[in-house]
């Protein structure tokens, strides 16, 4: 849908959603609307001692098998400290107090707005150490909204408009609420990207929380369920099926235009790099990467090849989806997102120039960025001064150019290649909301519901729902 062309029923929607009564965060942690999620903080096979310190407010020690007894309260300043001696045994230790259980223990804030420290970054939420039979945990369970505080900053940032910043916080919380399991015995989610990137209350900017609280219970559903609603940085103009990105359509996130990605070079240096990239590799980085991908040995480089077609299903938005590096021993072939693992690309909206099939002599950089091969210099013409035309170096075997270490002599015949070139747009795996096309519709115009109904709600019954 184009901007200024929003049909009213569209119109009056938004309007409702927007004016509708957000819930006001409760003061009281356990009042807070929406649920808690287990955030890993720390993972280690031999540390088995946390400490944490309250920053703000106070905390009540508890069971974590019975949390509405409370053991003891530590305030401000106060440490507790954790203890798991890997035989199903736990303590907690205060300044006053000290506790052993075959239950690990749990702190849990009275107030919102309390926190503790924990190796020198604040949390809000509850403190949990638990041993799993390998590793000590330790975790941060914490109301969903308050989590996402200290979420959608480290992964959107932080300068950019407003509708792009609630398109992420609810996109975020869909995501949080859909890895969130009682199936999962120690926690639900990391604090890297292997989840979602999360810096706890450091992380946090009052415009971060007004995004946050302004769409409230906001999430995207799908027959009933949350929908982990994918996302990565820039697209490079169109999104890709799910299924045609890693395996299930079992929620039918669909590829859909992108647009506004373009728009990425407007905002910085890195946008633009998010957005369109090349990288070369000679044969023998090509085969070191395609033998320690497939841990083989795949001889002296032959070939590479590529497709945006697997098994007769074509990528709706020309993402390779299947690639081969060929040996004298053998090949090495990565389907779908895991080419971007084979050769550590940004993306696999791609397209491959083997240059050492050919002869080149020279390159010449195009008005669209990219290094335009010349298998031969004879016919290379200069502007002479006076704005004339001349030959290069006339009837001479060589041409002269300016490179970084000064003048060089270039034969005009020229030689085989030595290069593979990749040319690539966008970053990361493809599905879902485009962070760079989401700010870009935003400074568009475009309002947050439409930037979340664009990504995850075309082609398909995902819908964008209050769930509280």
């Amino acid at each position: 849908m184009k901007k200024g062309a929003r049909i009213w029923g569209t119109l009056l929607l938004t309007f409702v959603m927007l004016l509708a009564a957000v819930p006001a965060l409760a003061d009281d942690y356990e009042d807070l609307p929406g649920q808690e999620v287990r955030v890993l903080l720390s993972g280690s096979s031999s540390a088995n001692e946390y400490t944490i310190t309250v920053g703000n407010g106070s905390y009540d020690i508890v069971s974590a098998d019975h949390p509405s007894r409370i053991l003891t309260t530590v305030y401000a300043g106060e440490k507790i400290i954790f203890k798991l001696d890997g035989a199903g045994s736990y303590s907690v230790e205060t300044d006053d107090y000290y506790k052993e259980s075959s239950s690990p223990f749990m702190a849990v804030p009275e107030d919102a707005d309390d926190y503790f420290v924990f190796r020198d970054s604040s949390y809000r939420g509850c403190f949990k150490a638990i041993y799993s039979g390998s590793y000590y945990y330790a975790v941060n369970q914490i109301n969903v909204e308050l989590y996402l505080y200290g979420v959608v900053g480290r992964e959107l940032g932080y300068g950019y408009n407003e509708d792009a910043t609630m398109a992420q916080a609810v996109t975020a919380r869909s995501y949080a609420l859909a890895n969130y399991s009682s199936a999962n015995r120690y926690y639900d989610l990391t604090a890297t990207t292997s989840s979602q990137v999360y810096g706890g209350k450091g992380a946090e900017t009052a415009k971060i929380i007004k995004a946050v609280d302004d769409t409230c219970g906001y999430v995207l559903m799908y027959k009933g369920n949350y929908v982990q609603t994918y996302y990565s940085s820039n697209m490079g103009g169109y999104t890709e099926n799910i299924e045609n990105v890693w395996v299930s359509d079992a929620v039918p996130i669909k590829g859909v235009p992108s647009p506004h990605d373009a728009w990425a070079g407007n905002y910085s240096s890195y946008g633009a790099s998010t957005y369109s990239w090349s990288v070369e590799y000679t044969p023998e980085q090509l085969v070191a990467l395609a033998n320690k991908y497939a841990k083989t040995d795949i001889g002296e480089y032959t070939g590479i090849s590529y497709s945006d077609t697997l098994s007769g299903v074509k990528s709706v938005s020309g993402r390779a989806m299947t690639l081969t590096i060929s040996g004298t021993k053998g090949s090495v072939t990565a389907t779908k997102d895991n080419i971007r693992s084979l050769l550590n690309l940004k993306s696999t909206l791609i397209t491959v120039t083997d240059n050492t099939s050919s002869r080149v002599a020279g390159y010449v950089m195009g008005s669209d960025g990219r290094a335009i091969a010349f298998s031969s210099l004879d016919d290379v013409y200069a502007i002479a001064g006076g704005n004339g035309i001349m030959k290069a170096n006339g009837s001479e075997k060589t041409v002269y150019a300016i490179g970084g270490d000064g003048m060089v002599s270039i034969d005009k015949k020229g030689g085989s290649g030595n290069t593979v070139t990749i040319q690539g747009k966008g970053y990361g795996h493809g599905v879902g909301l485009s962070q760079f096309g989401a700010i870009g519709m935003g400074d568009d115009g475009y309002s947050w519901d439409e930037i979340i109904r664009h990504y995850f709600c075309t082609g398909n019954d995902i819908r964008l729902e209050r769930a509280y």
